[in-house]
């Protein structure tokens, strides 16, 4: 049984480092080697300051700094842009949300969370009316997205 227990501690182990190893932004060939450097440099900088306040080290007021340095250099940069709307919808700043989500859902229109997170933010800024209408005009473009597709649906009973 001993045995039995260390195979599926080693699979545990080398699945956990193979998933940690992915790259989490997809890979762009229309990018030149100089703009992969860049980005990189604006991708390491987002991930430090998320570190600094998902651990709680550090003031969290310098890395939201840090994330707005990167959209000042690169003012459509996505992992800036979502992780300063998910920072502002953890501290209730819903209409900062709303317009950092907003942009999101104009740059990657397909990426239903984008969409999903800019209703539920207008939902607490008290927009129900817009809410419901953006959902129901991302459901005529992408009719598949379920958990859009889900909150609309509850929302009109």
């Amino acid at each position: 049984m001993k045995r039995n227990q260390l195979i599926v501690l080693a699979v545990a182990v080398i699945t956990a480092f193979a998933i940690f190893n992915l790259p989490r932004t997809p890979y762009n060939e229309d990018q030149g080697e100089d703009e992969v450097v860049a980005l990189s440099g604006l991708d390491t900088k987002v991930d430090e300051a998320v570190a600094i306040i998902q651990s709680g080290e550090g003031s969290p007021m310098v890395a939201i700094g840090m994330l707005l340095e990167v959209l000042k250099e690169d003012p459509n940069h996505e992992k800036a842009l979502m992780w300063l709307g998910n920072f502002s919808m953890m501290s209730g700043q819903w209409e900062k949300a709303v317009d950092r989500f907003h942009q999101l859902s104009q740059l990657h229109p397909e990426e239903e969370l984008y969409t999903l997170n800019k209703v539920q933010a207008m939902l607490q800024v008290g927009d129900t009316a817009e809410a419901v209408t953006t959902a129901n005009d991302y459901l005529e473009t992408y009719p598949e997205a379920n958990r859009i597709n889900d909150f609309a649906t509850d929302f009109q009973n």
